[in-house]
């Protein structure tokens, strides 16, 4: 266990790798594996840096590229592992796409790691992340950046999105999905345009598609939340709009037994691409507290 003043001494540690920047790690220290899910697909996953295991699951629009900006910010304590999930980047597919494979593959991933395993889900990759947590005793702490839990219907989206496909309209119907059902600020969309995992995402956005559909299917089950004694970090974004999203970390907070909450103020959907330094200092802060908690 940590005790206080070695705790510190890990904190100023990451300072100093903040400070002086990349040199204490490079892409070239990072390796690509392929795990086998329940039913055989394969799942792509990229480790890299030092320390216990630390799974990202990312969310609905992109792939494992889109954490790598962060990989040296978390590497000096973890191992961390982005997977791809289903359908995306170099993981395989599967027509029958559900919310339970989803859970699966992340369960598949986290058992394939030695030791406990920390995990961190955004948007849908943070439903798949908790109901891994079901299937899996080997994930020691959550993190869940505004999954998409509670009950809803985005059917005339999902249409409109498929109508803008077919026509080949295929940056609008990305642009749709942010504006319609996670709800981002046309400012926020920019700044997403303008990272290079933006044709990443436009070129995978028919997938969106049934991972709407799936998430539309979902049933929050709050009796068998209060039974995850995981400790959990929610996070969430002060200027976060969708009312999806904020009914979500009400309800994680109303029957979670063991968790804690982080409100990124002036931040949305996305902090840890508009506020990389405070996301992965309050990740990390959380991760190495042997309490649990952040405060």
């Amino acid at each position: 266990m940590f005790s206080i003043g070695r705790t510190v001494i890990c904190f100023a540690i990451a300072a100093v790798v903040a400070a002086i920047g990349t040199d204490l790690y490079s892409e070239s220290e990072t390796s690509v594996t392929q795990i086998p899910s329940r039913d055989g697909t394969p799942i792509a996953v990229e480790c890299g840096g030092i320390g216990a295991s630390f799974v990202i699951v990312h969310g609905g629009t992109g792939d494992r590229s889109r954490w790598k900006p962060l990989f040296p910010l978390f590497a000096s304590h973890f191992t961390v592992c982005a997977m791809d999930r289903r359908g995306r980047g170099a993981s395989g597919n599967s027509t029958d796409y559900n919310l339970q494979k989803g859970a699966e593959d992340v369960a598949a991933v986290v058992n394939s790691r030695p030791g406990k395993v920390f995990v961190l889900g955004h948007s849908i990759g943070g439903v798949c992340a908790l109901e891994a947590a079901f299937l899996t005793d080997k994930i020691s702490k959550l993190v869940l950046y505004e999954p998409p839990l509670q009950d809803r219907n985005h059917e005339a989206v999902a249409t409109k999105m498929e109508k803008m496909i077919r026509t080949g309209d295929r940056e609008q119907a990305l642009v749709t999905f942010l504006q319609e059902i996670v709800m981002v600020s046309p400012k926020e969309i920019e700044q997403m345009k303008a990272q290079s995992s933006w044709s990443g995402r436009v070129a995978g956005i028919g997938k969106q598609v049934r991972e709407i559909r799936a998430l539309d299917r979902y049933h929050f089950d709050g009796d068998k939340m209060r039974a995850l004694q995981v400790p959990t970090l929610l996070l969430t974004g002060s200027e976060t709009a969708s009312p999806d999203l904020k009914r979500a970390i009400a309800s994680l907070m109303d029957y979670l037994p063991n968790h804690s909450l982080v409100v990124f103020q002036g931040q949305e959907h996305n902090a840890m691409d508009t506020a990389s330094q405070e996301f992965a200092q309050t990740v990390t802060k959380f991760l190495l507290d042997t309490r649990g908690k952040t405060d």
